[in-house]
């Protein structure tokens, strides 16, 4: 199984065994459109296995993320900005065989009366084997689930946020030492966040760095943005560090207490 990760920094390859579904390029899009305006886009899916054609199926979703950082997906147009009901795509289902690929079209309708700021939603494509597996005995259905995810930019956009905490995730699983910090998008339009955090001790000496990589902002409610760490840091109560650029001239700081227990 393979993972893929998106422009919103999330894993979105659901559920797959043996059989490597299809990828997508590119994993995200940015437009920029005007109230009552139209674009178009294409996003090509490829079958990059050996092992036999695949049937893929498209579906739109709406996405938020929950305070922790983590992605919740939701109906289409389940929340305010959703681009989901203005986005119209074909085909709806294919077949590909192995090494081959197949463009979709899509196409966004922003209605008259939409207020400025950044909307958004995922395209979904569902792979599976086109035939079930021979013979007898107990089978596993696979199904793997990859995502191109459209933002569009409408009217005028403004992109302002704050840092309002920071905390220490100790490594887990696949996961390395973190950086949580608490961002707040308070403008109206979608922030990509690159940065450096530090830990340093009682005496300034830096124990611990790590980076944010282009992270996605939304605007909304706050929630974390992971920064990993190089290494982990002994226990002990540190500052941290942290500065975020945003593409602006201005950039954004701030420093906190965090205890790694």
């Amino acid at each position: 199984m393979r993972s893929l990760w998106v422009a919103l920094g999330w894993s979105i390859l659901m559920l797959g065994a043996a059989q490597t579904g299809v990828g997508v390029s590119p994993p995200r899009a940015v437009y920029t459109a005007q109230a009552g305006g139209t674009v178009q886009g294409v996003v090509v899916v490829d079958h990059p296995g050996s092992s036999g054609p695949m049937r893929v199926t498209a579906s739109l979703s709406d996405v938020l993320v929950q305070p922790d950082g983590e992605p919740v997906y939701l109906d289409p147009g389940s929340q305010p900005r959703s681009a989901a009901t203005w986005l119209s795509y074909t085909p709806v289902e294919f077949v590909l065989e192995p090494k081959a690929t197949r463009a979709v079209s899509y196409t966004l309708h922003v209605p008259e009366d939409a207020a400025d700021g950044t909307y958004w939603a995922v395209l979904f494509f569902d792979s599976g084997p086109v035939q079930e597996p021979k013979g007898g005995g107990i089978g596993v259905r696979m199904r793997v689930r990859v995502g191109h995810v459209v933002y569009v930019n409408v009217g005028r956009i403004t992109r302002q946020g704050r840092i309002e905490g920071v905390r220490y995730r100790p490594p887990g699983g696949r996961n390395p030492p973190q950086l949580r910090i608490k961002f707040h998008n308070t403008g109206n339009g979608l922030m990509r966040l690159n940065g450096r955090v530090e830990l340093r001790d009682a005496e300034g000496r830096v124990v611990a760095t790590g980076t944010v990589q282009n992270a996605a902002a939304l605007p909304g409610p706050p929630y974390e943005i992971a920064a990993p760490l190089e290494k982990a840091p002994p226990p002990g109560r540190y500052v941290a560090l942290v500065r975020l650029d945003y593409g602006e001239p201005e950039v954004i700081v701030a420093e906190g207490e965090v205890e790694v227990p």
